[in-house]
Formats: structure tokens, C-alpha cells, sequence
């Protein structure tokens, strides 16, 4: 071999780490810094050891991610993060955008607590969009800002999760860009929510202290969520706005046993107490009046949505109805109440869970008299349903006997009591139970068509009838007519022939007025007869 190949330096391959990372090290730092924002801070802050160029990146992060990643915080942990996020704070770049913060901490057993507070005030003053305060079970007594108000230009979205929650913070006027509200788990210390911007309000699972009722005041407000909330369910104001609303009532405090057919042991309840028509608020419906969809749902025991059917205003814009078991109460007068307050309705969806009850129609009032059904455009009917009992034929029969017609009626059939409509979130502290469809037989189908047929053939009989009837009504209205211009005729000839008598009778008094004076003129006058002589004379 030559001594000049022999001596020639060897190229080497690049290896593909290297290549990879120059591939890396090609990005502008606006995307590092947003991968970074993927990471919780203190792996994020972690990347500073990678290279010269990454010391610095994790500075102007768009996003915060302050968790402590599932684990429970002793004295010494909550020290630990404490100094960590408030280095964090500290050396962060104040001119780089903050567009989130999301707190999340689960359990910490301390004296110490971590400074949420501080943290939330200072993701406030770097203008962030969206605020997110995620603390666990276990420390559901954590009042978040204090009695500070909640200030913020540029907030959009508020997600708030087992925090204690007063008047100050949910006071929303200081905030005039923030559009959703998203709280879980929260204690609501507060007389009034207020916003004038709010267009999403999901509550879940919340507990309301006030012995007054909150009153939810947000008339910008789309989409509306309330479920499964404790305490006194919310007064809702007026929300002329609002397209999608949902509402679910289970444990709350407008519980009476007597609705569950048992006893009632409270001296206080609203249910038991009398109260008159013209008095006291209407909590629910009212304020979801404007709607265009609905989901009502409610266990056997809560009344409210039952006495709010005193003050049912009409829901001149509701399309799509799902309601449950409550509906099916007093001879289905709150379904009655519905449909007679619904003129656009096209889908009305009725989920049976529950075990039917001997007490399901015999109580309850809905001043119905008198009041016509308005529901006139309704399309589909669907009733869900365990297995198919009495109360699948009452609504068909009730459809029937009203001459509701419904162009689609769909039974599904579904095993387990406890299924969820699909309309509400899945929560994780109870979720839905796994409900499955199962085979229906042909024998059930038959059924089933059979069913409907027989409700279609009786709307046409029903339908034909109501011709019939106007049809005859219109020949009694034609006759009627016919003997009203007869009797004005009968009316004339007796005005023409009293008429004729009084010109007969007048002519005759006439003739005998002048047969008296023609008398009178021909009889001569006797004359006077002499004395003696001359009166024999006169006689002879």
C-alpha cells in the first residue's frame, strides 16, 4: 500500500444522532418552546442541561404546568414546590406571552400549604387566557383568592376544581373576555355568579352554601350545564341567548319523600308546605326557557322541576326534549304541561330507568284545563327503556288519545337501570354503568310493529273523523244559514201583512165614518103634532 493512502486521514460517517440533532437544533424557538409546554415545569426546566442553545428556552414557555404528579405532599414536599414554582415565577421572562397555567396538586397533609394564590395573582398579571386550579378531594377547603376579586382583561376560560369559592371571585365583571366557566367539585360560598360575558357554564358535582338560593345571572350565556350539584339547586335568570341546556338533580336539598311514594320527617320543605300559584320564583325553567335543546333529568325524589311546571313559560324555540321517570307523575301532567308549552318540538326523548311506582299517577297538579296541545311539528318519539312495561303503552295511548301525531317512534331497549343519557359528561367519582343493547327477539318486534301500526291506523281513523265532523259541522253551518234567511223572509211577509191589515183597518174606519155622515143628512126631521084633534090625525 502507498505511503501517501497509508497515511490519508479516514472520513467518518456523521453519526445519526448527530444529524438528528442538528434536525433539532434547526427549529425555530417559538416550536421548542411549545413542545415545552407539553412538559410539567420541572422536567421542563430539566432540558436546560441539553445544550448551550436549550439553557434558556424554558423561560419563555407559553404554557405553566405546575403538578406534582400524583403524589401526596408531606410538610417537606409542599416546602420543596413552594421554592421551586416561586424560582420558576421569578426567573421567567416577563416580555414572553403566558397563554395557560394549569395547577394541579392532589393531596397534601401539612400546616404548610402551597401558594396557589400567589401563583394564580401572578399568571393574572402576565395577561394568561386560560387559568386552570385543579386540587384534590382532600383539600376541598382551599379558598381560592381569598376575598380578592378575580381581575383579568384577557381570561377566557376558568376551569376550577374542589376550591371554596365566594362572592369576590365569582363576581365576573373585572373579566369582560371570559367566555367558559368550568367547575367540579367546588364549594360555592356566593349569593349571585355574575358575567355578562359568559357563554359556557359547566357545574358538576358542586355544593351551594348560601340558605338563600344562588341566583346564576350570565344572559350571554350558549350552552348550560348543572349536574348533580348539592345544597339548594341555583336560581337560573333570564338567558336569552342559551341553545343547549342540561340538567341533572339527584342528592340535593329539593328532595321530599312523598315525591319517592314514603313520608316526609321535614318541617321546612318547600314540596310539603302550601304555596300559592301567584307567589315565589320559578328556580329552572324560566331561565332555560329560550333553549333550543333540553335535557331534564331528575331522581323520583326531587321536586323542583315538578313545582317550576306552576310557572311553565312556553319554550317557543325547543326543538330536541329528553326527559325521565319524573315526567311520567300525576297521569303524565308534566308531560302534558311540556307539550302544551312547546310549539316548535320535533324530538322528544323519554328515558325509564326506574321501577314503575303505584303512586306514579295519582299525585300532582298542573292546572291543565282548557290549555290546547301545542306541539304540533313533533317528528320523532323515543322511549328507553329497561324492558317494555305499563308505562310504554300510557304514552302511546296518551299520544293516541290527544291526536298527537308522530311521524317516528323508536323503543330502545336497554339492560341495566342505571344508564346515563349520553347528553351529560362522564364523571370519574360515578361514572355510567356499562349498558348494553341486547338482541331483540322477533317476537318483541312483532310487537313492537305491531304497536305502531295500530297507533298509525287509529291517527288516520282519527284524522278521518275530524274531517267527517268538519265536514257535517260546515252542512249545519250552510243550513243554519239557510233557515236564518228564511226566517227574515217569514219576518218581512208578517211586517207586509200587519202592514195590509192597518190600511184595511184604517179604510173601513173611513167607510164607517162616512156611512155615519150619509145617515145622518137623508132622515128628515119630524114635525110637531097639534094638540087634541090634530093629534088624533097625526096618529091616523
Amino acid at each position: 500500500m502507498p505511503k501517501e493512502q497509508a497515511t490519508a486521514p479516514r472520513r467518518r460517517k456523521a453519526a445519526p444522532e448527530a444529524r438528528g440533532g442538528e434536525g433539532i437544533d434547526a427549529l425555530p424557538s417559538e416550536v421548542l418552546q411549545h413542545v415545552l409546554s407539553f412538559l410539567p415545569v420541572a422536567e421542563a426546566v430539566q432540558t436546560c442541561v441539553l445544550a448551550r442553545r436549550w439553557r434558556h428556552l424554558w423561560k419563555s414557555m407559553p404554557v405553566l404546568r405546575i403538578t406534582c404528579e400524583g403524589m401526596i405532599l408531606n410538610r417537606r414536599g409542599v416546602r420543596r414546590l413552594n421554592k421551586f414554582v416561586n424560582h420558576l415565577l421569578l426567573l421567567r421572562d416577563r416580555s414572553a406571552p403566558l397563554h395557560a397555567c394549569e395547577i394541579e396538586l392532589t393531596t397534601f397533609h401539612s400546616q404548610d400549604e402551597p401558594q396557589v394564590n400567589l401563583w394564580t395573582r401572578h399568571a393574572l398579571l402576565c395577561q394568561a387566557r386560560v387559568l386552570s386550579v385543579h386540587l384534590g378531594r382532600d383539600n376541598n377547603s382551599f379558598e381560592l383568592l381569598e376575598d380578592l376579586p378575580l381581575v383579568s382583561p384577557r381570561l377566557t376560560r376558568l376551569e376550577l376544581c374542589n376550591v371554596v369559592l365566594n362572592d369576590s371571585i365569582l363576581n365576573f365583571s373585572s373579566c369582560p373576555a371570559l367566555e367558559e366557566l368550568w367547575m367540579r367539585g367546588c364549594y360555592v360560598q356566593a349569593d349571585m355568579i355574575m358575567s355578562q360575558s359568559l357563554k359556557r357554564l359547566t357545574i358538576l358535582d358542586c355544593i351551594f352554601y348560601p340558605n338563600e338560593r344562588t341566583r346564576i345571572s350570565v344572559p350571554s350565556l350558549v350552552t348550560m350545564e348543572l349536574i348533580e350539584c348539592w345544597g339548594r339547586t341555583p336560581l337560573l335568570e333570564s338567558m336569552p341567548s342559551l341553545v343547549t341546556g342540561s340538567i341533572k338533580l339527584a342528592d340535593c336539598d329539593d328532595c321530599c319523600g312523598k315525591e319517592a311514594g314514603g313520608s316526609c320527617a321535614d318541617d321546612t320543605c318547600e314540596n310539603c308546605s302550601s304555596i300559592d300559584g301567584d307567589s315565589g320564583d320559578c328556580v329552572l325553567l324560566n331561565g332555560l326557557s329560550e333553549a333550543k335543546s333540553l335535557a331534564l333529568i331528575a331522581e323520583p325524589c326531587v321536586f323542583i322541576l315538578k313545582r317550576d311546571l306552576m310557572w311553565c313559560p312556553t319554550f317557543s324555540k325547543l326543538k330536541t326534549l329528553l326527559l325521565n321517570d319524573w315526567c311520567m307523575k300525576a297521569n303524565l301532567g308534566a308531560l302534558m304541561c311540556f307539550l302544551q308549552h312547546t310549539p316548535v318540538l320535533e324530538k322528544l326523548t323519554i328515558q325509564l330507568c326506574q321501577a314503575p311506582s303505584s303512586r306514579m299517577g295519582t299525585e300532582g297538579s298542573y292546572n291543565l284545563t282548557g290549555q290546547p296541545f301545542a306541539s304540533n311539528k313533533l317528528k320523532v318519539l323515543e322511549i328507553k327503556c329497561e324492558k317494555i312495561d305499563e308505562r310504554v303503552h300510557r304514552i302511546l295511548t296518551f299520544l293516541s288519545t290527544y291526536s298527537i301525531h308522530v311521524e317516528q317512534i323508536n323503543i330502545q331497549q336497554s339492560i341495566g337501570s342505571s344508564e346515563e343519557p349520553k347528553d351529560f359528561p362522564e364523571e370519574p367519582r360515578a361514572g355510567p354503568s356499562q349498558a348494553r343493547t341486547p338482541r331483540v327477539l322477533p317476537s318483541q318486534n312483532a310487537q313492537l310493529r305491531s304497536m305502531a301500526e295500530q297507533i298509525v291506523v287509529r291517527q288516520e281513523q282519527i284524522e278521518v273523523e275530524q274531517q267527517q265532523i268538519l265536514a257535517l259541522l260546515g252542512q249545519i253551518q250552510v243550513e243554519q244559514q239557510q233557515v236564518i234567511v228564511h226566517q227574515e223572509e217569514i219576518q218581512v211577509e208578517q211586517q207586509q201583512i200587519i202592514a195590509g191589515q192597518q190600511q184595511q183597518r184604517h179604510l173601513l174606519t173611513r167607510i164607517l165614518a162616512q156611512l155615519q155622515e150619509y145617515s145622518a143628512r137623508k132622515t128628515p126631521p119630524a114635525a110637531p103634532c097639534a094638540a087634541g084633534s090634530a093629534h088624533t090625525e097625526c096618529l091616523e
